[in-house]
């Protein structure tokens, strides 16, 4: 015999019980839980990643192999709070090991896919601020650190876009030129300008975990006239000195990106120069145990 439907009392008292309420609330947190890590997903990759970097066993190993690491002040909330990577690979041709402190534009709000840093119509598009720990494998000290400068720069850059996805990676630098000075953890540094032809790693077909980390713009938003690593000039500065004490190198650096559309001329450096400088000032060393 059928069941007779739940009359609207019936129902009332159901919902009176508390575990039936506690479990409809649950469920519905949940959902909402469940919609809103979805939405975010991107923002939250960044921050997990950031978090497992931090805690990589080779990473550990060479900050505290090198006794020091790199951190900056808090930055404006457009940027990502700053990552790590490791780079005795990449920097194995010139035969030093060290860490990279970077960051970079994250998503514009917690809902974006992708961050500014790949978004071709922002100020921030491929702009990135941070600092190397550079220790020859020998222990020696550079006599020309300027120059060891451009190198690691270089290096990091052509990994980077191999990473990316670009088949053909270009990291060409003009010779740096003094623009000034500027202050340091304490330090009064010479501060050196350079430009460096590159690409973009703007993607139409974004692979691997580092374009899923930084995220893309569907190609219908790019601006016309640029295709998948197109031609940039990244314009830069960078400070350094040499800590002779824990035979260490330290490179601060800031880079924005110039480049031209069917339109017109991007020159995102002139943009957010003070910006960048600032976070350059706002470097410090910290004691690695």
């Amino acid at each position: 015999m059928p069941s007779r439907p739940l009359s609207t009392s019936g129902i009332r008292a159901l919902f009176l019980r508390p575990w039936l309420k506690w479990y409809v609330i649950l469920l519905a947190c949940l959902g909402i839980l469940a919609v809103a890590g979805y939405a975010t997903r991107y923002t939250l990759l960044l921050n997990v990643a950031r978090i497992l970097l931090d805690h990589e066993p080779g990473l550990v190993e060479q900050e505290r192999a090198d006794t020091v690491a790199i951190a900056f002040s808090k930055p404006a909330p457009v940027w990502s709070a700053p990552m790590k990577n490791q780079m005795n690979d990449i920097w194995d041709p010139i035969k030093a090991n060290g860490v990279n402190y970077y960051m970079f534009a994250k998503p514009r709000n917690w809902f974006k896919r992708y961050s500014e840093r790949s978004n071709p119509i922002s100020p921030y598009y491929q702009a990135w601020v941070g600092g190397y720990v550079i220790k020859a494998r020998d222990g020696s000290l550079p006599t020309d650190l300027e120059s060891l400068a451009w190198q690691v720069t270089a290096l990091d850059q052509r990994s980077w876009l191999s990473a990316m996805g670009d088949s053909d990676p270009i990291a060409d630098s003009s010779p740096a030129t003094r623009a000034g000075s500027i202050t340091i953890d304490g330090h009064r540094l010479a501060l050196w300008h350079g430009t460096m032809r590159s690409h973009s790693d703007l993607s139409a077909r974004p692979t691997g975990p580092l374009a899923t980390l930084i995220g893309m713009p569907p190609k219908s938003l790019w601006p016309p006239g640029i295709d998948s690593f197109h031609d940039v000039s990244l314009d830069g500065y960078f400070a350094c000195w040499v800590d002779s004490q824990r035979k260490a190198s330290i490179v601060v650096y800031a880079v924005a990106a110039n480049y031209e559309t069917q339109t017109e001329e991007h020159h995102n450096s002139v943009r957010i120069n003070d910006e960048l400088l600032g976070l350059m000032r706002s470097a410090k060393l910290e004691t690695v145990h």
